[in-house]
C-alpha cells in the first residue's frame, strides 16, 4: 500500500491476514501514524464521491417507505442520548447531518424542533429524504461535504452547534482534512458527533477505506485540537461513538489510549473500548505473521 486513507501518511504495516465480507481474501494493514485498521483493495474509483454515493443509493434501494418512517422515528433515541450536549445550545443553533444518507438523523433532529440542516451526495437518497420523510428542501441538500462547506461556510461559520458524522468518516478519503475544514463551523462549545465500524469482517469491504480503532479516535482529536468528550465502543453492533468538543468546552475530557506501535495496537484491540478482534476470533483470522 502507498498513504494511509485516514492520514495520507505512509507508515503502513501489514497485520492480518483475513477474508472480507464478500469472502474474498483481504490484508489488513496497520497505520502507525493515525491507527487506523486499512483493508487494501488494490482498484480505487476514479470519483470516489460518485462511487460511494452510487453504492449507498443500491445498499438502500427498494427499502419500503414504511421501513424508513420507522427507521427515521428510532433515531429519536440517538437524539436522546445526546440530549445533554444538544440541549446547551438555543433553538436556532444550526444542527448539521452531513452525508445524511436518507435523511434519518435530520428528519429526527427536525421533529425535535432542531434547526437541523443535512446533505447527501445521492439524488436517490436526498429524494428519499424530501420525498418520504418530507424533510423541506431548504434544509436537506443534494451536496457533497466539500461543496456544502464551502457553498454555505459565510450562512454557518462559527455558528454550528453540533456536526453529526454517522457512518460517515470511514467512507472518506483523507478524513481529517475534513474534519479540519469542518471545525471553524463550530461555535466556542460546538461539538463533532460521530459513530463509525471498528474492526470486524462485516465492515471490510472496498467502500470502508478504513475501520476505526480507539487510538485512532484519540490521534483524530489530538490532531484536531480537540478533546474528547464521550467514546464508547460496547455497542454489539461493534461501532465506535464518539464526541470531541472543543478544549474550552465547559464538559470534562475522558482519557482515551494512543496505542501507535503495531503490537500494540493489535493488542489494544482486547481493550473495553475495542474489542472488535475478540469478537472476530472465531472468524478465522489468521496472522500475516
Amino acid at each position: 500500500m502507498n498513504n494511509c486513507p485516514c492520514c495520507k501518511n505512509q507508515d503502513l504495516i501489514s497485520v492480518i491476514f483475513t477474508v472480507d465480507k464478500y469472502g474474498n481474501p483481504i490484508t489488513i494493514y496497520h497505520c502507525q501514524t493515525c491507527c487506523a485498521f486499512v483493508p487494501h483493495y488494490p482498484d480505487k474509483p476514479s470519483n470516489i464521491v460518485r462511487h460511494q454515493a452510487d453504492f449507498h443509493a443500491v445498499y438502500w434501494a427498494n427499502v419500503p417507505k414504511q421501513q424508513v418512517i420507522n427507521e427515521s422515528l428510532r433515531m429519536r433515541f440517538t437524539i436522546d442520548f445526546y440530549e445533554k450536549y444538544l440541549s446547551l445550545y438555543e433553538p436556532l443553533t444550526p444542527i448539521l447531518d452531513l452525508g445524511g444518507g436518507r435523511g434519518l438523523l435530520t428528519k429526527a433532529l427536525l421533529d425535535r424542533e432542531y434547526n437541523a440542516y443535512g446533505c447527501d451526495p445521492s439524488s436517490d437518497l436526498v429524494d428519499c429524504a424530501r420525498g418520504i420523510l418530507n424533510i423541506p428542501y431548504s434544509h436537506y441538500s443534494h451536496s457533497d461535504i466539500a461543496s456544502f462547506i464551502d457553498d454555505r461556510r459565510d450562512e454557518f461559520d462559527g455558528k454550528v452547534g453540533a456536526i453529526f458524522l454517522w457512518h460517515v468518516i470511514e467512507h472518506l478519503e483523507f478524513p481529517i482534512d475534513t474534519l479540519r475544514a469542518l471545525k471553524p463551523l463550530l461555535r466556542p462549545d460546538g461539538i463533532i458527533v460521530a459513530q463509525g465500524p471498528m474492526l470486524d469482517r462485516d465492515y471490510i469491504f472496498p467502500e470502508h477505506y478504513f475501520l476505526h480503532s480507539e487510538s485512532n479516535i484519540s490521534w483524530m482529536a489530538r490532531e484536531l485540537g480537540m478533546k474528547i468528550l464521550f467514546l464508547d465502543a460496547l455497542s454489539p453492533e461493534r461501532f465506535i461513538s464518539f464526541v470531541f468538543g472543543s478544549v474550552d468546552h465547559c464538559q470534562t475530557a475522558i482519557n482515551a489510549i494512543y496505542q501507535p506501535e503495531t503490537e500494540a495496537a493489535l493488542g489494544a484491540l482486547f481493550h473495553t473500548f475495542s474489542r472488535a478482534l475478540a469478537l472476530m476470533r472465531d472468524r478465522s483470522i489468521i496472522d500475516s505473521n
